[in-house]
């Protein structure tokens, strides 16, 4: 996909860095390119000169961690793009994401040793959890490259204080920069009709089995036993076809087809209309990778409560009995036991939801995002805060 240059004018004519930035946009949509995108429309690119490259090389999300002889002649072309890029332009930062298995991190690595060969200094950015596991699993050849790579860049990014840790062998703290994420706000959020009659648990993600799917079925037909008013509906796209006949085979055998719906990927207005209509959201995410759960951003957007997982930095973002609550991970009866509680409590969903909603307003829009990566690049530069202008610039 063809690159693209953010290149506004700065008040004050000062003096802007030039950022070579590689990264993700939807199609598909997961984490990483609904993230990239947000950043784009902050005031990032207008705080820097940024040349964005879209290095996606999967059309769909089943297909993203699957090797295609297609992806190595797409990586071929990243990296003559790459070269052109650094051949006729000066740039004061490379910053590319980091996969942590094999095949995507060779890649990355690729992209990053050609700008360090141009002596360009690079800033990885960590969409990923686990990076010491995967050092030491791998191959020893891969190890060097996973060494040198993180040893020689000149900071890393990651989305919450608890994933330091993914970097501390390689690079010292103050290379280490902390970056939550965020979205951009839907204004006005699309209203729909709450059922006073029933209490509506929504899923929303890619329906993969470590995102904690079976575990919200399980907790299902538990709560079942003891309320019939309560549905089920988890939206998104299977990653295989195995889980999703799985998962109805299973929705038949326990007699759930009357209040559990699966719901095919959503997005746009019909996303936020299907959280509008809900009363809480559940993410039991068990995922190796996860970093923070961006559907939870989505959620406190919509000013819903939430109830998820400890994993990695979410409980950097939701804090237990104020704006959600944490279960323990692959545990379908501490799962069902939240639910029930904020089922049987509308006033406790209502406090939890707002603090949702005005915790995001706070601190997770697009440009507070904007702001944290303004503030990042400022210090790699060496300079200090610089003053907030219209826009977030």
């Amino acid at each position: 996909m063809p690159d693209s240059a953010m290149q506004p004018n700065v008040p004050g004519g000062t003096a802007r860095k030039r950022i070579l930035m590689f990264g993700y946009l939807p199609p598909p949509y997961f984490g990483p390119s609904i993230t990239y995108q947000a950043l784009l429309h902050s005031g990032f690119p207008r705080a820097f000169d940024v040349v964005f490259v879209d290095v996606t090389v999967s059309g769909s999300i089943g297909d993203l961690e699957q090797f295609r002889a297609g992806k190595v002649l797409k990586m071929l072309g990243f990296l003559m793009r790459e070269f052109w890029l650094l051949l006729t332009g000066r740039f004061d930062f490379c910053c590319c994401p980091l996969a942590f298995n094999r095949n995507g991190f060779v890649k990355d690595a690729l992209l990053l040793g050609l700008a360090r060969a141009f002596g360009v200094p690079t800033v990885i950015y960590a969409h990923n959890n686990n990076l010491p596991d995967f050092y030491e699993r791998s191959a020893p050849w891969v190890q060097r490259l996973i060494g040198r790579t993180a040893s020689r860049a000149a900071g890393v990014i990651v989305l919450g204080e608890s994933l330091r840790f993914n970097f501390e062998r390689w690079l010292p703290p103050e290379k280490i920069f902390v970056a939550p994420t965020g979205i951009e706000p839907v204004t006005p959020l699309p209203q729909a009709p709450k059922d006073g009659r029933t209490i509506s648990v929504v899923y929303l993600g890619n329906l993969v089995p470590e995102k904690g799917v079976f575990v919200v079925l399980e907790a299902a037909a538990r709560i079942l036993q003891q309320r019939r008013d309560v549905r089920f509906m988890l939206a998104g796209a299977w990653f295989k076809t195995a889980d999703e006949q799985r998962a109805r085979d299973y929705v038949l055998r326990e007699g759930l087809s009357d209040h559990v719906k699966f719901i095919d990927r959503v997005v746009g207005e019909q996303k936020w209309r299907l959280l509008a209509g809900s009363d809480l959201l559940v993410f039991p995410t068990f995922y190796y990778y996860e970093t923070m759960g961006l559907v939870l951003l989505e959620a406190m957007q919509a000013g819903l409560p939430v109830v998820t997982t400890r994993r990695a930095s979410i409980p950097e973002i939701i804090q237990d009995g104020v704006n959600g609550l944490l279960v323990n991970e692959q545990d379908p009866a501490d799962l069902a036991e939240k639910i029930l509680r904020l089922a049987n409590d509308p006033a406790l969903r209502e406090q939890m939801g707002r603090a949702n909603r005005e915790r995001f307003e706070r601190e997770y829009t697009h440009e507070q995002y904007g702001q944290r990566m303004i503030g990042v690049f400022d210090k790699l530069s060496g300079g200090g805060p610089r003053p907030q202008t219209p826009g977030g610039a």
